[in-house]
């Protein structure tokens, strides 16, 4: 039962701390499918009547953007500025001349602007299978926890388990986003951010105020 309710308290602190708004939380942007870095190739550069050869599209979660279009001649075109976006529409370039208006829908991993498909990438080596080297914090000590796994798939798709001392498990699946040094975990009734560093294969979670703090080594 201590290990259930750890597994429910470090993926539900967020929202049990709302009374201590942060702009800087990515667990209150109204949007969060949409942040990160989408990317758009060119399956046929030769053949295809587009001069480009992909397309990268940077969405931060202070309503800024910015688009490299490389092209086939390999120079880049760069636009940058800011945008606004509700539930089915992004305005890009609002102080801009001709501000862009597109239509989207978007998941973990995909967003479609008026029917083309950008697809997520990681900018970093993030993704992997990590397994807890040491534990620590108020929430690790008094619900027993000896081992911490996370896997976060490269399609945004995480797994996080949590094992006590006489081997019992408790598992949540769930979906994931990133930003900066900031790590949002979005499962089935809720969501946790936490903030993370990354050295070589060693990956480090702070969860909460002391709540836990985790240095994990990369399994694979």
């Amino acid at each position: 039962m201590k290990l259930v309710v750890f597994l429910s308290l470090i993926l539900s602190f967020s929202v049990l701390s709302e009374q201590t708004h942060d702009n800087r939380d990515l667990t209150h942007f109204d949007q969060p499918f949409l942040l990160g870095d989408w990317y758009l190739v060119n399956p046929d550069p030769e053949q295809s009547q587009e001069n480009f050869l992909a397309i990268k599209l940077t969405l931060d979660s202070d309503y800024r953007f910015n688009i490299d279009i490389q092209k086939r001649d390999l120079t880049v075109d760069h636009w940058e500025g800011n945008y606004s976006a509700n539930e089915d529409i992004i305005v890009l370039g609002l102080n801009s001349h001709e501000p862009q208006v597109y239509q989207y829908s978007a998941n973990h991993n995909l967003l479609n602007l008026n029917g083309v498909m950008f697809t997520k990438a990681l900018s970093n080596s993030l993704a992997g299978m990590w397994s807890s080297e040491t534990l620590s914090g108020v929430d690790a000590s008094t619900s027993d926890v000896h081992q911490l796994d996370l896997i976060l798939q490269p399609d945004f798709v995480f797994l996080f388990r949590v094992t006590n001392g006489d081997g019992v498990e408790a598992v949540h699946r769930g979906v994931y986003y990133t930003e900066g040094e900031h790590l949002v975990l979005l499962y089935k009734h809720g969501e946790h951010g936490t903030k993370y560093t990354l050295n070589s294969d060693i990956l480090t979670l702070e969860m909460g105020e002391g709540a836990l703090y985790a240095v994990l080594n990369r399994v694979r």
